[in-house]
C-alpha cells in the first residue's frame, strides 16, 4: 500500500497555531520524529484482525508510520480532539476513520463493532500534563475497548512513567529511550493482567534483551531499548 507524504510545511504550520492556541496539548515544541514514530511502531502486532487506536493523533506522524508498518487503514481509528488538526487528518488519511473527541469518551466514540476487540493503543496526549481525575477517565476508557489481552503504548519526555501505574491498576514495562527526537522520548507499555498471551510476549521479550544488552548504543537509529 502506499502511504501518502504529509507536506512538510502544511504541518509545521499547523502544529505552530495548535502550540500557540494550546501548547499543554502538544507537550513539545516539533512533532514527534519519525524514529520515534517507527519505534513505538515496531512494538505494533501487524496481522489481519489487529485493531489499532491511536489517540492524540495530532499531525498524524504515528499514523503515517503505522500506515507504512503495514496496518491496514480499515483495522486503524484516530483519535484527536482539536477540529483543525481533525481536517488536516481527514485530508491527508481519507482511507483511515478519523473521530474527533475526547480520549475519556473513546468507548463511546468508536464503533460499536470495536468494543473489547481493540489490541493496541498508542497514545500521543501528554499524559504529564493531565490531572490524575483526567488520566484516569483516559485509562478507564482505553482499557475497556481493548481485549484482554490489549496493550497501552505511550511516550514521554520524562525518566519515569507518566502514568500512576499502581493507582490505575496497570503493569508496566519501557521500552526504551529514542535519543533522535527532541526532547528525547522515553516509550513506555501498560497492560491490565497477565495472560497466557502475555506471558508469551515477555519471554519473547527477554530474548530480545539478552541480545540487545550486547548492544547499547545504536548510531544510526540513535535509540537504546532496554528491559526494566
Amino acid at each position: 500500500m502506499t502511504v501518502s507524504r504529509i507536506r512538510k510545511r502544511d504541518e509545521s504550520l499547523l502544529f505552530l497555531k495548535q502550540l500557540i492556541k494550546n501548547p499543554k496539548s502538544l507537550g513539545a515544541v516539533v512533532p514527534s520524529s519519525p524514529v520515534l514514530a517507527d519505534f513505538i511502531c515496531s512494538h505494533v502486532p501487524i496481522f489481519d484482525n489487529h485493531l489499532v487506536v491511536e489517540i492524540g493523533a495530532g499531525t498524524g506522524r504515528f499514523t503515517q508510520a503505522l500506515l507504512r508498518a503495514g496496518v491496514k487503514p480499515e483495522n486503524l481509528a484516530i483519535l484527536e480532539i482539536d477540529p483543525d488538526m481533525c481536517t488536516f487528518l481527514r485530508h491527508n488519511f481519507p482511507q483511515v476513520n478519523v473521530i474527533e473527541g475526547n480520549a475519556s469518551q473513546l468507548h463511546t466514540l468508536l464503533p460499536e463493532s470495536w468494543l473489547g476487540k481493540v489490541g493496541t493503543i498508542i497514545s500521543g496526549i501528554p499524559m504529564v500534563n493531565l490531572s490524575k481525575e483526567d488520566q484516569s477517565d483516559i485509562i478507564t476508557s482505553c482499557f475497556s475497548v481493548l481485549n484482554d489481552t490489549g496493550n497501552f503504548l505511550q511516550f514521554t519526555y520524562g525518566p519515569v512513567s507518566p502514568l500512576p501505574t499502581k493507582k490505575l491498576g496497570l503493569k508496566k514495562k519501557r521500552l526504551g529511550h529514542i535519543l533522535l527526537n527532541f526532547p528525547p522520548a522515553t516509550v513506555w507499555r501498560y497492560w491490565k493482567q497477565t495472560t497466557v498471551h502475555d506471558v508469551k510476549w515477555e519471554k519473547k521479550s527477554e530474548k530480545l534483551d539478552k541480545i540487545k544488552e550486547f548492544v547499547k548504543f545504536k548510531p544510526r537509529l540513535l535509540l537504546r531499548e532496554e528491559n526494566d
